[in-house]
């Protein structure tokens, strides 16, 4: 019996055309294809396009007072609320600026993990895993994508990187403003990321000095962490004690 494979493409302004024909093209065929889109213009332009029973388009006006991750969470939850979850073995969440090699489901689902991803751009997540952690809902918190991951850890459940990785269209990162770094800071302070992780991050971009500036601020203000923090902070310094952990228990 073929899985059924529900997927669902959050995105702002991006046309998500081509992200939509990678799932459209996978070898294992896609149930069925949600894409929300925060602006009512390309929202009129995809749904004037769309001739397929697969595709469902929706707009969901963001709350620009929210952080990005949070407003992408809403926009997914109000969208998920839509099916029957149980209906579906599997769900795929994509990036509008993320492609998924034809052979992206089809190859991660031989990992047989409950989760497989390694950040936002795309992920692969057991139905069945996604409705007993989270009640069929993404976390609506400012780093919703690290979350879900962070939390199947903490559980005890598989979680695994891509064994064939999306392409993105731009490179990541660099369309980001200070802001979303020094948001970025407040952010992983709250999941419960170390000192010395969030340092490493100045290897990857100047930028990130805010992202280490307003980390530091976080922990003078005192600001509320996530419920899992305590877990993610344990199991980073494990991972700088003891080194590298098991493949199916990955944390980032």
């Amino acid at each position: 019996m073929n899985p059924r494979i529900l997927a669902i493409i959050p995105t702002l302004d991006d046309d998500p055309s081509e992200t939509i024909k990678s799932l459209m093209n996978q070898t294992v065929r896609v149930s069925k294809i949600l894409v929300i889109t925060g602006t009512r213009s390309l929202y009129k332009k995809l749904t004037s396009n769309n001739s397929s029973d697969v595709l469902q388009i929706f707009y969901d006006k963001p709350n620009l007072q929210y952080l990005v991750g949070k407003r992408i969470a809403i926009g997914i939850n109000r969208a998920l609320s839509t099916v029957n979850l149980n209906d579906y073995d599997y769900l795929v969440r994509a990036d509008a600026d993320a492609i998924l090699p034809q052979d992206f489901i089809e190859e991660n689902m031989k990992l047989d993990a409950d989760y497989v991803g390694k950040a936002g751009y795309a992920m692969l997540l057991k139905m069945s895993c996604f409705l007993k952690v989270f009640g069929g809902r993404f976390a609506e918190v400012g780093v919703e994508d690290s979350y879900i991951g962070l939390k199947l850890l903490s559980q005890g459940y598989s979680v695994r990187t891509w064994a064939l990785p999306p392409r993105l269209k731009r490179k990541s990162g660099v369309h980001h403003t200070w802001r979303y770094y020094f948001t970025r800071g407040i952010e992983v302070y709250r999941i419960g990321y170390e000192p010395i992780h969030v340092t490493e991050f100045l290897r990857n971009g100047i930028k990130n000095i805010f992202t280490l500036l307003a980390y530091y601020i976080s922990i003078i203000k005192r600001t509320e962490r996530y419920d899992i923090a305590g877990w993610v902070f344990r199991e980073q310094w494990r991972r700088i004690v003891y080194g590298k952990q098991r493949k199916d228990r990955q944390i980032r």
